[in-house]
Formats: structure tokens, C-alpha cells, sequence
């Protein structure tokens, strides 16, 4: 009877936390399993690593392209190049919040405002995309 009693703990816990935790799953391609939520995995220091447009590889080589998160829906961009033999770098403040139950996030930059589709969004993985004048961009951050 002990026994039984510790399985049925066990269901009846297992059946109340996994649907909780599987809330947090939101893009297609986020992790099954988060103890984080959205707003804590996306509060982050991204640095882009890839960029496709239709699916083909654009050449990033050159370029340093960071974004950070902040928890108060504020946002840091900075974008560092070389340029005709001199580094450049930009940064810009900004604001971000998730749109459409969070399966998006808005970012505005200098008054432009984007919406991206958020691919993947996980602790260490950020995938966005963006539809624009007929093109799809993707967007891979680590």
C-alpha cells in the first residue's frame, strides 16, 4: 500500500508540473523541457553568428552584430566593423517586448519598430525571423 501511495504522489505531482512547464514552449523549435521562462531566456547577451536570406547564407565576416536583452524591456544594440581600414562601432538603445502570446518579440531601435518571429528561444540559442519586401530572413544568436 506504501508503495501505491508514492506512485500516485508521483503521477499526481508529474501530471501538475509538466503541463506547467510546457507552457514556456512557444516557438516551434524551443527546448521541450525549460525551468526558465521566455522572458529569462531571452534576457541575454546575443552576439549573431548567421545570417540566411531565403535559406542562402549571407557573408557576416567583418561584422560584430550584439543585442542584450534587458529584464526591464530595454535593449542595447552594437554593431562594430571595419571600415575602409578603421573600426566603427554604433550602439543604440532600444525597447523590446514579446507580441502575439509571446510567439513574437517587438524591437524598436532609433524609432524603427520590427517584429520578429521567434524561431527558437532557448538558454543559449535565439533564431529570428523576419518576412521583409517578399524575402525571409533568419537570424541565428548565441
Amino acid at each position: 500500500m506504501k508503495k501505491f501511495k508514492h506512485i500516485l504522489i508521483a503521477a499526481i505531482v508529474a501530471l501538475t508540473v509538466f503541463p506547467a512547464m510546457q507552457s514556456c514552449k512557444k516557438g516551434e523549435d524551443d527546448p521541450g523541457l525549460s525551468l526558465r521562462s521566455r522572458k529569462q531566456r531571452i534576457t541575454n547577451d546575443w552576439t549573431l553568428t548567421k545570417v540566411e536570406k531565403n535559406g542562402e547564407n549571407q557573408d557576416v565576416k567583418g561584422q560584430t552584430y550584439k543585442l542584450n536583452f534587458h529584464k526591464s524591456g530595454s535593449l542595447t544594440q552594437t554593431v562594430q566593423g571595419t571600415f575602409f581600414g578603421a573600426t566603427t562601432t554604433k550602439t543604440s538603445e532600444g525597447t523590446w517586448e514579446f507580441v502575439n502570446d509571446k510567439e513574437d518579440v517587438k524591437i524598436n531601435i532609433d524609432n524603427e519598430t520590427t517584429i520578429f518571429q521567434i524561431q527558437r528561444l532557448a538558454h543559449d540559442e535565439l533564431i529570428l525571423k523576419e518576412n521583409d519586401g517578399g524575402n525571409t530572413y533568419t537570424y541565428y544568436f548565441e
